[in-house]
């Protein structure tokens, strides 16, 4: 099949999956990024909302009209986060670029991250509170809807680790600079490893004790140390209270 020919069934596919939408009427206000989100994720559900309204074309990326992966794309490059997202302008390769790369799961959405309806025939963005924002067909435009509002079952998620890509920020009056280090540690009872190097940023992941973890970095926050610990194909922030050397 031709490049051209292929774009053309992809867009059919994508078109029909949306058609199906059963939207109901939007609230007063869009549904807003959770504060825990990092500044990234924020950043381009930001972008995407401001798009609301705007006409359905296919194979359209902006600034005027948007297909379902074209507003993905969009708000991803213009949040400065394009790296962060594979497979082109095309939900297919989105879902094919994300299970290539670990990065597809399907549970447990976090703002910013790319919502995979139908095997990819359609795509929009994890907004948070249960809603997701995507451009839905020439008919609906781009709406923001009920994450399960659509005919077409969620498949899946993208998670693209914006948290990662913009992490919480640590207040120079409250820390030291951020330590570059090399040892290894034990987890001393079940710990929640977190996003940045404070107690308010957001869980991502929680450890039995006796667990192995490398460290990269130290900070010292409001007196307390943490540890940046890099574990499975991830780095977190643990307190450092919470391990012992290993």
């Amino acid at each position: 099949m031709g490049f051209t020919a292929g774009l053309r069934a992809l867009g059919i596919a994508a078109l029909a999956a949306a058609s199906f939408a059963t939207v109901a009427a939007p609230s007063a206000a869009a549904a807003s990024p959770s504060t825990s989100a990092s500044t990234a994720a924020t950043r381009v559900v930001l972008i995407a909302e401001a798009q609301r309204g705007k006409r359905y074309a296919f194979g359209a990326a902006g600034p005027s009209a948007f297909d379902c992966s074209g507003l993905v794309l969009y708000a991803y490059r213009r949040a400065g986060v394009a790296s962060k997202l594979g497979g082109g302008h095309s939900g297919y390769g989105m879902l094919t670029w994300a299970r290539a790369h670990h990065r597809f799961s399907r549970t447990n959405p976090q703002v910013g991250d790319v919502v995979i309806y139908g095997g990819g025939a359609h795509v929009g963005i994890y907004i948070g509170h249960g809603d997701v924002i995507s451009a839905l067909n020439p008919s609906q435009g781009i709406r923001v809807t009920g994450l399960h509002a659509l005919r077409n079952a969620v498949t899946g998620y993208v998670h693209t680790q914006l948290g990662q890509a913009s992490p919480q920020p640590i207040r120079a009056a409250a820390a030291v600079q951020i330590r570059t280090v090399a040892r290894t540690v034990l987890t001393r009872y079940f710990v929640n490893l977190r996003a940045g190097a404070s107690t308010a940023t957001r869980v991502l992941a929680i450890v039995r004790p006796g667990v192995r973890l490398r460290v990269v970095a130290t900070a010292v926050t409001s007196g307390k140390r943490w540890d940046k610990v890099a574990y499975g194909r991830h780095t977190y922030w643990v307190r450092a209270d919470l391990v012992r050397a290993g």
